[in-house]
């Protein structure tokens, strides 16, 4: 019998690596990012009214041209940047238009987490990196845990990943160190070595560390150490004292004002500004509670936990909080260490308006764990899986039909909403206000339906 599931296997496994050579093409000859954004949108992302934008257009001769799409004027993400830039140079609050980390701020590393699999997880932390560059300009840095490499194929298709990556590409496990060396039972790779693990993405900034089958190893490497025992290092810090050994030896070097030179901006040293450092590190976590994946909750300042509201979800997720409870106890007994410092919250996620057990589930948290839960929370809805098929997330999808494109249109309030909740927890007052807009709509609508 064991012959035969080999043979299934082995003969799987040559279809699909032959699969995947199609998959790789076409994501190699595509565009990563096919939108553009209106005149108006680029005000809504940069916070200023369009009047303005229009006006300050007018009086710089940087400003970025766009393209034309009927009499619409449209960009792309990287003339949004551009505009950031320029508009940083001149003005009295610089890091408004670019949200940049100061020298003396801390590095936010943010999981996002779930013991089970289709919470909406990977797709959160997708669009949150996203709306990060677009409404902030902020640099950041996506570590994906999971060996499914969902996260990862939001961003393939850039410089430093043009296809999926293969077993040769370094992951989380390479950057933690996990893989011995002839030296020594682990590897504490110096920073500049551990930077060239984030690989470019089109979305300007943004970094990524991605994942594939080879990931699942860091849970191998994490239990032969922890049998081998090697001096010098805690089984749960050792991505943890990559990032921070990373984070010392890059520092926030450019100041946003700095990026303009006679009225134009330094092209040059916007690009190195982009990949000097982060903002913050996002962590996508494998639907497991493991060693390896207890590495990066230890390695994170927050944790956002995605989960859909239906019975047997609620009791996994009482589950996965029990037992990551219990580890961290078992830890603060050995050693006194800052875990979570940062906001930690449940995220409802796929949330059916018309299931009242839905609502009701969130009524409950509200009422039980109101600091603990986000009160906004994903929608569910039919339109993502549109630019799911295409790879892409829905802040970078051009849908074709006015249906499609009303569908999406819907989910990205939602998802500025959620997001920007995220914000205001994780980096109070820079907010914009779009939670608060979808509560007032969302419960008053609730409201008139009862």
């Amino acid at each position: 019998m064991s012959g035969n599931l080999e043979q299934f296997l082995t003969e799987l496994s040559r279809g699909l690596d032959k699969t995947m050579v199609s998959v790789n093409k076409e994501m190699t000859l595509k565009t990563r990012i096919q939108r553009t954004w209106s005149m108006r949108q680029c005000a809504r992302f940069l916070n200023v009214s369009v009047i303005y934008l229009q006006k300050f257009s007018r009086q710089n001769e940087d400003f970025p041209a766009g393209a034309y799409v009927g009499r619409e004027r449209v960009f792309t993400v990287h003339e949004l940047m551009h505009m950031r830039a320029l508009l940083a140079g001149s003005a009295k609050r610089p890091y408004d238009y670019l949200a940049w980390r100061k020298r003396e701020d801390p590095l936010p590393v943010i999981s996002f987490a779930s013991q089970k699999g289709g919470t909406a997880k990977s797709l959160t932390a997708a669009h949150f990196a996203q709306y990060l560059s677009l409404h902030y300009g902020m640099r950041v840095g996506i570590m994906d845990a999971d060996p499914q490499s969902t996260l990862t194929l939001y961003f393939v298709g850039g410089e430093g990943l043009s296809a999926m990556p293969t077993q040769n590409t370094p992951s989380m496990v390479d950057f933690a160190g996990l893989f011995a060396s002839n030296e020594a039972p682990y590897i504490d790779h110096e920073p500049a070595v551990l930077d060239r693990f984030f690989l470019k993405t089109q979305w300007p900034g943004i970094r990524l560390v991605p994942a594939h089958g080879e990931t699942s190893e860091g849970e191998i490497q994490i239990a032969r150490l922890v049998s081998e025992r090697p001096k010098g290092k805690a089984f749960y810090r050792y991505l943890r004292d990559a990032i921070e050994r990373w984070r010392d030896h890059h520092p926030p070097l450019t100041a946003p004002q700095d990026l303009v030179e006679e009225g134009r901006v330094n092209k040059q040293k916007l690009e190195s500004a982009l990949n000097e450092t982060l903002d913050c590190i996002i962590i996508d976590y494998q639907p497991a509670l493991t060693l390896f994946q207890l590495n990066n909750i230890i390695a994170s300042t927050s944790l956002v936990i995605p989960q859909t509201m239906k019975g047997f979800d609620i009791a996994t997720l009482s589950t996965f909080v029990n037992g990551l409870l219990g580890m961290i106890r078992q830890i603060l007994k050995n050693e006194r260490l800052d875990i979570g410092a940062g906001a930690n919250m449940l995220l409802p996620t796929i949330v059916q308006r018309t299931n009242n057990q839905d609502i009701n589930q969130i009524a409950n948290l509200l009422e039980y764990c109101p600091a603990e839960v986000l009160p906004v929370f994903y929608l569910r809805s039919d339109s993502i899986s549109n630019a799911s098929d295409m790879y892409q997330s829905v802040y970078e999808y051009q849908a074709d039909t006015p249906g499609k494109r009303k569908g999406i249109d819907r989910f990205i309030e939602n998802a500025d909403a959620v997001n920007d909740a995220l914000i205001s927890r994780l980096w109070p007052g820079l907010e914009r206000g779009y939670a608060d807009q979808w509560m007032d709509a969302f419960y008053q609508d609730d409201g008139e339906d009862a």
